[in-house]
């Protein structure tokens, strides 16, 4: 993920997080930390440490991605999560948690489509999606 300023943000692959409450350790595709922010090392690191969580739909993981990452990453107060879509060709942007626990949510989701850039506020950059794939042949699923 080269299109994250490298100079303000740390991104990490194969990071696992720590969710108050939570006895499942998500392990994100991308997870993008302020610089300085995280003070600890090792494998855990706390969710309130994140700015962005990323996703990358598979196969298997659409109801995952969509669903229940979705619900664990918002009660934990994750600002921004962003799933990549090459089945749907598309990404879904959802920021602003409010609540908690169950009762958490996303007030703003943002679809745009590949091709399109991706306004990533909390970063202060934009994600330019014209190189994206897609994956033809497959029936993509129904998301919100």
């Amino acid at each position: 993920m080269g299109q994250i300023p490298h100079d303000r943000w740390h991104r990490f692959a194969t990071q696992h997080l720590s969710f108050p409450g939570e006895l499942s350790k998500p392990q994100p595709d991308l997870v993008v930390m302020e610089r300085g922010r995280c003070q600890r090392s090792g494998w855990l690191v706390p969710a309130s440490d994140v700015t962005l969580l990323l996703e990358v739909v598979s196969l298997r993981s659409a109801d995952r991605d969509y669903g229940l990452k979705r619900s664990i990453y918002v009660a934990g107060g994750v600002p921004a999560y962003l799933i990549i879509d090459p089945y749907d060709a598309r990404c879904v942007l959802f920021t602003e948690p409010v609540g908690a626990g169950e009762e958490a949510d996303y007030t703003v989701q943002r679809i745009t489509k590949f091709g399109d850039p991706v306004p990533l506020e909390p970063l202060g950059t934009e994600l330019d999606t014209t190189d994206f794939g897609t994956l033809p042949g497959v029936r993509p699923h129904r998301r919100p």
